[in-house]
């Protein structure tokens, strides 16, 4: 039992659809937090999943594949029957995502922008290759953001974009539901669509009561914004980084 003086470890809920053994929670069980699952989405293939088979079968005929997520490397690597082509030329939003590719078998090591986000990976990938003609795979999911399609198509590469989960909204009494047990402390949210589902689901004011809400990646944060609840925001969009992110906060509300 914690002390009089000693703070009670924070209960961090947090929005993405992973089990209690997730990187993310772990991340945050190691600074001490206490991690509690509340999603507010859940993966569901494709609605068509034959545009990924395909692209999954010739991944040899690509030159590049660039993910945005490790769900998106996940779904490829499940419709792929063949082992990961060598040489084949990857890029990962984020360290998360890049390790996915490498467990998948990417060889060379995929390219990562500094400090994750698809901006930051833009930057790296506009030298990395001569891209007209370049054939690069996308894989996708609903709502998702189109910098990289834009930039990539718009430097002459040839790129197709196939559809590789959705991730399908729970209903908001559902959230609230998991939310009020949980009864946390502070709130990790892991994409634009689920800060706008939380928010929905919970309120903005019950939200704002929260000792912090940490947004994974500056478009999460600016989502939060736009709807009345400011963010912190890790410096990448690393799940270390996001639990030291919170981690600093907790320290300095103690401090003070």
């Amino acid at each position: 039992m914690a002390s009089p003086h000693t703070p009670s470890p924070w209960r961090v809920c947090t929005t993405r659809d992973e089990p209690s053994t997730g990187p993310l929670a772990e991340a945050l069980r190691a600074h001490g937090f206490i991690a509690v699952a509340c999603p507010v989405a859940r993966e569901v293939p494709a609605d068509d999943p034959g545009p990924l088979i395909s692209a999954a079968a010739r991944l040899e005929r690509y030159s590049w594949v660039v993910c945005a997520s490790a769900r998106s490397v996940a779904a490829l690597q499940r419709a792929r029957t063949a082992p990961w082509p060598r040489g084949l030329r990857t890029a990962a939003v984020g360290d998360a995502t890049a390790r996915a590719l490498l467990v998948a078998g990417a060889d060379p090591a995929p390219l990562v922008g500094d400090g994750g986000g698809a901006d930051a990976l833009w930057a790296a990938l506009q030298g990395a290759d001569q891209w007209p003609g370049r054939r690069v795979l996308i894989p996708t999911t609903p709502g998702g953001r189109r910098l990289l399609i834009d930039r990539l198509s718009e430097a002459g590469a040839l790129v197709e974009a196939v559809e590789a989960y959705r991730m399908q909204k729970l209903p908001p009494q559902a959230i609230f539901g998991v939310w009020h047990d949980a009864a946390p402390n502070a709130a990790v949210v892991a994409s634009p669509s689920a800060a706008e589902a939380l928010v929905e689901a919970i309120g903005t004011p019950a939200l704002a009561r929260l000792h912090a809400v940490v947004a994974i990646g500056r478009t999460t944060a600016e989502t939060l914004t736009r709807l009345g609840l400011p963010a912190l925001v890790a410096g990448d969009t690393d799940f270390a980084e996001v639990a030291r992110t919170l981690a600093a906060h907790r320290a300095a509300e103690v401090r003070s």
